[in-house]
């Protein structure tokens, strides 16, 4: 087709993945689940090639693990993933946060803030506090110049949303508190976003960090008591 970008236009191995990845990070597949490269092949109407790939790439970034005849199997999430994650989060969230400080919209932190306000007039609307953590992190990132930082915070950050999935939001005793406290977190850093102040900036994500693997924590121990 003329004008046609073909050069933007996902090939099937990406859209496999994406879609893979994606029903691993909701929980739809669960760990320890065999992806059969004939029943996706089937599901997708997609030859197994690009399957095969994505699920080679899956195995990559630490969405699967392919064992000698079984096959692909989704990932299982183990207690170190959790420690390991937030370490990093830890050490790159709050610096990514310094470098783009500065760069952030005021209009974009002003509908920032009116969305956690309105998680904090509806803490039981799970899917409303959901969609405005990811808007405070995503925030975070968009303004990154560096592409090589930008790309690591996103997997850290499909990992890590798969691991609450797991941990948080299938403990229910546990939501409404966490959903108040951790969105007055989220308003501490657009407030310091608000001030154009770098160093703040830097410890407000810090601090929210650390609490978040606090919180996590404390979820996977529930858990596992269950």
């Amino acid at each position: 087709m003329p004008g046609t970008d073909f050069s933007s236009i996902p090939s099937l191995k990406q859209l496999a993945y994406d879609n893979l990845k994606q029903r691993i990070i909701d929980g739809e597949l669960k760990p320890g689940f065999r992806l059969r490269e004939e029943d996706l092949s089937a599901e997708m109407n997609i030859s197994r090639a690009p399957i095969r790939e994505a699920l080679n790439m899956l195995e990559r970034d630490g969405f699967t693990t392919i064992v000698p005849r079984k096959g692909a199997l989704v990932a299982e999430v183990v207690k170190e993933d959790i420690y390991y994650i937030w370490e990093m989060r830890a050490l790159l969230e709050p610096y990514a946060a310094r470098l783009s400080a500065t760069f952030v919209p005021s209009e974009k932190i002003a509908e920032v803030k009116k969305k956690l306000h309105m998680v904090l007039e509806h803490p039981e609307d799970l899917l409303q506090y959901m969609e405005s953590d990811l808007e405070v992190h995503q925030m975070l990132a968009d303004y990154l110049e560096n592409r090589f930082l930008k790309n690591t915070l996103e997997n850290m950050k499909a990992h890590s949303l798969r691991i609450r999935w797991a941990a948080e939001y299938d403990n229910a005793d546990m939501q409404a508190s966490i959903v108040e406290v951790a969105t007055r977190e989220h308003m501490d850093i657009a407030c310091a976003l608000e001030k154009k102040d770098p160093e703040l900036v830097y410890q407000v994500v810090k601090r929210h960090v650390e609490n978040s693997s606090e919180r996590l924590m404390g979820a996977n121990y529930a858990n596992q008591k269950k």
